[in-house]
């Protein structure tokens, strides 16, 4: 591993910045290739290019001649539509194969596809578990705020919901609040599921998001992502509290999510 030359594929979000800080302690050799237009200003202190999406296989080809055979997927990216993709030359032979993958939906197939044909190109995708560990919670209470009753029946119920669900790769988020779902997270993604259903609470006992990995999803790539942009948002949508998939969920800075969510009275519960 510490003698890896690593690509990271930048998106959005405070991730890259923690992978950033571990690979530097292991004084691992990266790259970045930014695929995203909104990113942290901050990494472009790093070996950086901005990209589009039509000529990543020739930036690929480039890097892979300097020695660079390991990916990263660090941080979250906008589905393109097919008209957004510009290919070069060696992109362009891809996108007939792409494309009928897109059309059939779904963000795991399309990742499925992607991490094949890198593979086919001689890279390797790297799960992050092997690069912050220290990112994925276990099961249990990590926060000082414990689930009520009613809480760990919508969380038992969510869960059958979303395992029933993960056959159309629809999305990994749910809202209950005392029994009735609220919402299931599309392509809106966790945030905006949770500005959609305020409006539906009702008094009592309040809402859990139930956020967990899809079966037989693969784990390289878009695993349950909570960092405190969503916790800030439970706190202000009046969401009591998130139960998520213990060890298969990522957790951006998550001493802060911890502390904050101890500060605004939310559980972090996982099963």
């Amino acid at each position: 591993m510490m003698k890896k030359k690593i690509i990271l594929l930048i998106g959005e979000g405070g991730l890259p910045s923690n992978i950033i800080n571990n690979l530097l302690k292991k004084n691992i050799t990266f790259f970045l290739l930014i695929i995203s237009d909104r990113w942290d200003k901050k990494i472009e202190k790093y070996d950086f290019k901005k990209i589009n999406l039509g000529s990543i296989i020739s930036e690929l080809n480039c890097l892979k001649k300097k020695g660079y055979l390991d990916i990263i997927f660090a941080g979250s990216v906008k589905r393109p539509s097919i008209s957004d993709i510009k290919p070069d030359f060696q992109t362009i032979k891809f996108i007939p194969k792409f494309a009928k993958v897109f059309l059939k939906g779904g963000d795991d197939y399309l990742l499925k596809f992607i991490i094949n044909e890198l593979k086919k190109l001689g890279f390797s995708v790297l799960g992050l578990k092997k690069i912050i560990p220290e990112n994925f919670l276990s099961s249990g209470i990590y926060s000082e705020y414990k689930p009520s009753k009613i809480s760990l029946l919508d969380i038992e119920k969510g869960k059958k919901v979303l395992d029933s669900l993960s056959k159309f790769d629809i999305g990994q988020s749910i809202i209950i609040q005392q029994g009735n779902v609220l919402g299931i997270e599309a392509v809106e993604g966790t945030d905006n599921l949770i500005k959609r259903v305020h409006k539906f609470i009702k008094p009592g006992e309040k809402p859990t998001l139930i956020k967990l990995i899809k079966k037989k999803q693969i784990k390289r790539a878009d695993l349950p992502t909570i960092g405190l942009k969503t916790l800030k948002y439970c706190k202000r949508f009046s969401i009591s509290g998130i139960a998520y998939s213990a060890n298969n969920t990522l957790f951006i800075n998550h001493l802060e999510v911890i502390r904050k969510a101890n500060d605004f009275k939310i559980f972090i519960y996982g099963i």
